[in-house]
């Protein structure tokens, strides 16, 4: 209620409203429903549910529309573009009177949550209003939630790792969670699902892509930026915020660097995508790797999955906060490089592509068992 509150008086603040669109959040509108109700956080978790909810229609018997809610009002136009089947909206803010509002509106039969989305609110609405056991937490990632938090209503829990799985058991044993497993990372179902092949990049014209970057990573950026350029590579970037994107322009003219629009590429230039969804494109035509996030101590390492398995040899930085136990994994293997300092960057070693074969051959293994027991709990609760 106190949330509710805060949420109120923030829509009324111009520039609030504008970057978090509360009103939206606080009344809607949201489509008439029933639904089978999918959330995420942002891009990631959301193409990751899409990707769930094209496989879902196809393999769920009687499969009921679907919703997907983001807590990112920016990505909403891509969703809607890339899959007309699936309704797309923002998500509600975790207050009483929204989820009244919400749940009225759009009739949840039940929910899946993407990662790690355990809003309280979301999961007491669907307990209330649905009974036991309807929600399903995929791909799961955890660490801590607020004490006292219900889990009672989630009935399936796949979890990326053992070490979540572990922490999440400490919190959900007294729940009515009837499947537990590790799936692994659901990133990795469309190419799990597909049959699993791992094939490089047939004739690769970018030397080495920056993914989902931050401009808080520049001082590191920049210097692997111009030791790329200085050998002539061809190179792209990917801002991880399209609102850093002029930053990102300026510092790359600041640095006498030739700047194009991709798809445009160009050896001795930088490339700068300016539109979400277009890493998979990137990584067609691309050689080799760095993941941002893993360049500064205080952001979380961005998605690693696409790029392995479509065969572009991956390189992160020193950091891996937010995917530790799964990154610390991938370089056991040897599937990843990791970079400790910039200084080794043009001599970075590149992954040998039959070890990353091997590791996600038993990824697909664990994701192809959880998404089947996904259908059967669905089927049965629906």
């Amino acid at each position: 209620m106190a949330l509710g509150s805060v949420a109120q008086a923030a829509a009324k603040v111009p520039v609030v409203e504008q970057t978090f669109h509360m009103k939206e959040r606080l009344y809607g509108p949201w489509p008439e429903g029933p639904f089978l109700w999918m959330h995420g956080a942002s891009l990631g978790e959301c193409k990751m549910l899409l990707n769930l909810a094209t496989f879902l229609q196809q393999d769920l018997p009687g499969c009921p529309k679907i919703l997907l809610t983001t807590q990112k009002a920016e990505i909403l136009t891509f969703l809607k573009e890339s899959a007309p089947n699936v309704e797309s909206a923002i998500a509600p803010v975790d207050t009483p009177s929204a989820m009244k509002t919400f749940t009225q509106t759009v009739r949840p039969i039940a929910l899946i949550l993407g990662e790690n989305e355990l809003w309280p609110g979301y999961l007491s609405a669907m307990r209330r209003r649905n009974g036991l056991s309807p929600v399903a937490l995929v791909s799961g990632r955890y660490r801590s939630s607020l004490p006292g938090v219900d889990m009672s209503a989630i009935g399936f829990a796949c979890m990326q790792t053992g070490a979540d799985l572990a922490r999440f058991l400490n919190v959900a044993a007294r729940g009515n969670i009837s499947k537990m497993m590790i799936g692994g990372d659901w990133k990795l179902l469309p190419w799990a699902r597909s049959g699993g092949k791992i094939e490089p990049p047939e004739n690769p014209t970018v030397d080495t892509a920056f993914i989902s970057v931050h401009m808080a990573e520049w001082a590191s950026l920049s210097r692997m930026l111009v030791s790329s350029i200085k050998r002539q590579e061809a190179v792209v970037l990917v801002p991880r915020h399209l609102s850093e994107l002029d930053a990102f322009r300026k510092a790359l003219h600041d640095q006498e660097l030739m700047v194009l629009d991709w798809p445009l590429v160009q050896k001795g230039a930088v490339s700068v995508v300016s539109q979400y969804g277009r890493t998979k494109e990137v990584f067609a035509t691309s050689r080799s790797c760095v993941i941002g996030g893993s360049f500064c101590r205080n952001l979380g390492v961005h998605d690693f999955w696409e790029p392995l398995q479509m065969g572009v040899a991956t390189c992160i930085g020193p950091y891996t906060s937010g995917k530790k136990e799964g990154v610390e994994a991938l370089l056991r293997e040897g599937v990843v490089a990791q970079l400790k300092s910039t200084a080794g960057y043009s001599k970075r070693p590149l992954p040998d592509i039959r070890l990353v074969r091997t590791f996600l051959a038993h990824e697909q293994a664990k994701i192809m068992d959880s998404y089947n027991q996904l259908l059967d709990y669905l089927k049965e609760l629906l």
